[in-house]
């Protein structure tokens, strides 16, 4: 609501009415210019939401308030659940990192109530012994642990994370997708640092690989 003369932001309202859209009578305090501006009341507006589970979704909605921006990575909390927004779509059908709520047509969200999923890949001298596994979104894995999965000892080299690929330092299950690591020997001494065989939920092995 900057001034119409000089351009300043500091006023004074002088005088207020209406209901849902308010008409405001302000005094700059720059310059003394006495000019009116209209205000739309902030409302309640529902939002239609797709909610992702990994390959599960469905639809519900929300209630936000019409003068909020959203952007991607925010934490909502619908039906009970802990979400965090993926993408936002517009009005005019385009898909945008972020937006008023006023122009948002719909939200994709996944949701941060379940266990993070993710990929294992142990290499075997050329062949892949193939994980998946369910594990708290949590759980730290970093580069050089070594760790076990139904009796297969492993160093982790590197991650592949909804963002880029690492060889080094650390990162958490939920930004996870994939764990590369490569098979130790069973006569390697190293301390087996974690067990993940509880959290297998699919295993891809080739009888030759062992």
């Amino acid at each position: 609501m900057s001034c119409p003369m000089c351009g300043c932001e500091e006023f004074e309202i002088l005088k207020s009415k209406g209901k849902k859209v308010k008409e405001l009578t302000l005094q700059c305090d720059e310059c003394g210019h006495v000019y009116r501006k209209t205000q739309e009341q902030a409302r309640e507006i529902e939002v239609r939401v797709v909610i992702s589970e990994f390959e599960h979704s469905w639809k519900t909605s929300i209630k936000l308030f019409s003068d909020e921006y959203l952007e991607c990575g925010t934490l909502l909390y619908i039906d009970d659940k802990e979400v965090e927004v993926t993408s936002i779509e517009n009005s005019e059908s385009i898909r945008v990192y972020e937006c008023p709520v006023i122009d948002i047509q719909t939200i994709w969200v996944k949701s941060l109530d379940t266990l993070a999923r993710i990929g294992l890949s142990v290499d075997n001298h050329g062949n892949v012994l193939s994980y998946k596994l369910e594990i708290e979104r949590e759980f730290i894995f970093e580069v050089g642990d070594v760790g076990q999965v139904n009796g297969v000892k492993f160093k982790i080299y590197g991650f592949k994370t909804l963002e880029r690929s690492m060889k080094k330092g650390y990162a958490y299950a939920k930004v996870i997708k994939r764990v590369y690591a490569k098979l130790l020997s069973p006569k390697d001494k190293s301390r087996v640092q974690y067990d993940l065989s509880e959290y297998v939920i699919k295993t891809t092995i080739k009888e030759h690989d062992y």
